[in-house]
């Protein structure tokens, strides 16, 4: 096997997206996001604009959740729409960090079913996004 050198820039990168940031969506994308989860989920006793409110934290509070947890060269798949993942990629991708995210995700005095389907349509969005040819702004239909 060959022996892979990192540059200094790539060793600084690293460092600033290991120590700097914290997130990778734009607030744009979040709000968005937001957006279609309001279209597809109902909390109950909640009107529609606090629901945007909460539905926004929540998004945030998941894209710092998946910040930490995957690689920038995997995340950032978000942002980029010529590389990506393929279809089953995808599929199997959001299995894996529905079940692992939602060990550290808890949203109080929501019922835990409405946390589950939040967890999974929010990952389901992001995932999507990360597919070859798709980004945040550019989901499909």
């Amino acid at each position: 096997m060959s022996s892979i050198t990192l540059t200094d820039e790539q060793r600084a990168q690293i460092a600033r997206d290991m120590d700097t940031q914290i997130e990778m969506l734009s607030s744009d994308e979040v709000e968005m996001l937001a957006t279609k989860l309001n279209e597809k989920i109902d909390i109950p006793y909640i009107d529609d604009k606090a629901e945007q409110l909460i539905l926004v934290k929540i998004v945030k509070k998941i894209d710092r959740l998946l910040y930490r947890k995957l690689p920038n060269e995997i995340y950032g798949l978000v942002k980029n729409s010529r590389d990506g993942i393929s279809d089953e990629d995808a599929r199997q991708l959001k299995s894996v960090l529905a079940t692992r995210i939602n060990k550290e995700f808890d949203i109080p005095y929501i019922p835990e079913w409405i946390e589950q389907e939040i967890l999974e349509v929010s990952i389901g969005l992001i995932v999507n996004g990360m597919r070859k040819n798709y980004s945040m702004m550019e989901l499909p239909a």
